[in-house]
């Protein structure tokens, strides 16, 4: 969303594009009705033939990555360190001490989580299941996720041999509601939700956990329990 201005700017009406594909963006929840949304707004608004508008990749797995984050998160980290003026004598002790100080977080990180609990934010014995398992940093995410599920009403819509679809509506504002679907395979042990989060970032959405609850689940499978973000992992 922060590349339209530089992208979009040389066609007409960029403003009502902008806040046209910031609704489609934002407000589809499904791959089905993005592709709907997405198509009618490139048809009304003459973008079919735009390269730069043509992905969707919420079903694919990017741990919670931007495209450009790797390289942003590793520029700020030596613009600590090293500037526009360092000389290349300069470059190469300043690069020992970028490394040495990345190293001592690292290690003040592991020790942290070993040695330190973050308390949960719910009596939920899920979310103690997460804070077990994971860093401070990603259990942080997940507890986000638990406080989120208080804004949630969730609803039985089918249900078959145990296999049920529930919607769920997240309030968004007073009076305004986003809908979500989502299944749940008590057999399998298997929530899917909606908006996709756990398939493109790896963690359970507020939508499935407030499901889980519905369906007074204690202890969730280990398929949702990444080990890339363990803290037993040596890293």
């Amino acid at each position: 969303m922060k590349k339209i201005p530089s992208k979009l700017n040389g066609y007409k009406g960029h403003a009502e594009i902008e806040q046209k594909m910031s609704q489609v963006v934002w407000n589809s929840h499904s791959k089905d009705s993005f592709d709907r949304n997405w198509n009618d707004f490139l048809l009304n608004f003459g973008l079919v033939d735009n390269k730069w508008l043509s992905v969707y990749l919420d079903h694919h797995f990017w741990a919670g990555m931007r495209s450009t984050q790797r390289s942003e998160s590793m520029h700020s980290f030596f613009n600590k360190f090293i500037t526009w003026n360092t000389s290349l004598i300069q470059f190469f002790k300043q690069y020992d001490n970028c490394l040495g100080s990345r190293e001592q977080a690292e290690r003040e990180s592991d020790a942290a989580d070993f040695h330190t609990v973050i308390p949960c934010a719910t009596k939920s014995s899920i979310e103690a299941q997460f804070q077990d398992v994971y860093t401070h940093q990603k259990f942080r995410e997940v507890q986000a996720q638990f406080r989120g599920k208080a804004n949630c009403i969730t609803k039985l819509t089918n249900s078959a041999l145990g296999y049920s679809v529930y919607e769920v509506g997240e309030q968004i504002f007073s009076s305004i509601f986003n809908k979500f679907v989502v299944t749940y395979d008590s057999v399998a042990a298997e929530v899917k939700c909606q908006c996709l989060l756990f398939e493109s970032r790896g963690i359970l959405c507020r939508h499935a956990l407030s499901v889980l609850s519905f369906e007074r689940v204690s202890q969730v499978s280990p398929r949702y329990i990444l080990e890339r973000w363990s803290k037993k992992v040596k890293r």
